[in-house]
């Protein structure tokens, strides 16, 4: 005997079949996280010189198209020598940046290292000077201490370990210095490749997108991949911009106030600050440490330094700049640093935001076409005082 549905009834077993598939797959995820995050880092790890071409390609597209419309566009050369050229100037172009960049910046940063290398036997011993001192004047027993500190002889031990240990460390760090290097220049090789094809890649991917996909389904993913690239590229490129600007302004109030290490603390602070909302605070961790060994009084200035200029980059340069692109409310932003660093750590801090920005975004989607469906205007639904 056949079954026949109603169209009604289909539509309740394919969303009541959707909702248990999605569950399901949930459940799964809470489940094994563990090993999903583990597979997860360890494809990320065989992938990264593609995935590194992509994040070039996807910084260096709008210098190459300005390149390729603005600079040659009315040239007779063919489309394909336009976009060749094109490609090559914007990544010599990105080089050039970078290599400007640590070229100004590199040599401040080692003269700062090598100066604190030079100065930290004097600093430490300024320091137990101080700490002995403490201790004579509030009277605190010294056993108690040494106690703390366990036996002499076994600090020495110790440290004779952790010289020992360290020659296979640095022979590790030079193999993933090497392995890193090698990647970047294939990611370099990689993005320069995506750079010139880019749009047969979209093509092949729209292809498949329509392909296997209903065709609303299609149109809406279309749509949100544009979405996608614009959230990614404002809060990328608006971000670097306000971290460059609150490193330059740090260096400044530094050497004004007389701070030592002012390239290197203004670096860590400008560097950090890619990080939304912890950033600063991460960033001023060392220079409070380094400075109170040195000076217990400048480490506190320096802090509220830190929070001055905190207080104006996430009140004043920060909206101008990045404004409300992103679409967020602030209690958002917080979580989605709160999870993403949980999850991913450093990385996970920085692309939380623009990630969740584009789960706010399908998510107010969906929920603003079912009010619509349902003709449930949202003036109806307004709290009232």
């Amino acid at each position: 005997m056949k079954v026949r549905y109603s169209e009604e009834m289909k539509k309740q077993i394919l969303v009541y079949s959707t909702s248990g598939g999605i569950c399901i797959l949930l459940y799964f995820i809470i489940a094994h996280f563990a090993i999903i995050r583990e597979a997860f880092y360890y494809v990320s790890a065989l992938a990264f010189p593609f995935i590194l071409g992509f994040a070039i390609a996807f910084l260096l597209n709008q210098p190459m198209l300005f390149i390729e419309r603005r600079l040659l566009g009315k040239t007779k050369l063919k489309q394909s020598t336009k976009r060749s050229i094109s490609a090559i100037g914007a990544l010599l172009l990105g080089i050039l940046i970078v290599v400007l960049f640590l070229w100004i910046v590199i040599p401040q940063l080692f003269d700062s290292l090598m100066m604190l290398a030079d100065k930290i036997p004097g600093y430490v011993e300024g320091f137990q000077e101080d700490v002995e001192a403490l201790i004579a004047e509030h009277n605190i027993d010294l056993r108690q201490i040494q106690d703390l500190l366990g036996d002499q002889s076994d600090i020495f031990s110790k440290i004779t370990t952790y010289f020992t240990d360290l020659l296979p460390q640095m022979l590790s760090a030079s193999y993933q210095f090497g392995k890193t290097l090698m990647n970047i220049l294939i990611g370099i090789v990689a993005g320069l490749y995506i750079l010139l094809d880019k749009e047969r890649f979209s093509r092949n991917v729209k292809r498949a997108n329509y392909a296997f996909l209903p065709k609303g389904v299609a149109d809406y993913l279309s749509k949100l991949i544009h979405i996608i690239e614009d959230i990614f590229n404002n809060f990328i490129v608006g971000k670097a911009i306000d971290s460059l600007i609150i490193g330059i302004l740090c260096y400044i109030g530094l050497n004004v106030f007389g701070f030592p290490y002012a390239p290197l603390l203004a670096f860590v602070v400008g560097i950090t600050n890619m990080i939304p909302v912890f950033g600063p605070f991460i960033g001023a961790v060392p220079g409070i440490l380094i400075l109170l060994i040195i000076e217990p009084m400048e480490s506190l200035y320096f802090a509220l330094f830190i929070l001055v200029l905190q207080q104006f980059d996430g009140n004043i340069l920060g909206p101008l700049i990045l404004g409300d692109k992103l679409g967020l409310p602030s209690l958002a932003i917080l979580f989605s640093v709160c999870v993403g660093g949980g999850l991913f750590g450093i990385v996970g801090m920085f692309i939380g935001v623009p990630t969740f920005a584009v789960l706010y975004y399908a998510i107010k989607e969906l929920i603003d076409y079912r009010l619509e469906k349902k003709q449930i205007k949202p003036h109806e639904l307004e709290l009232k005082e």
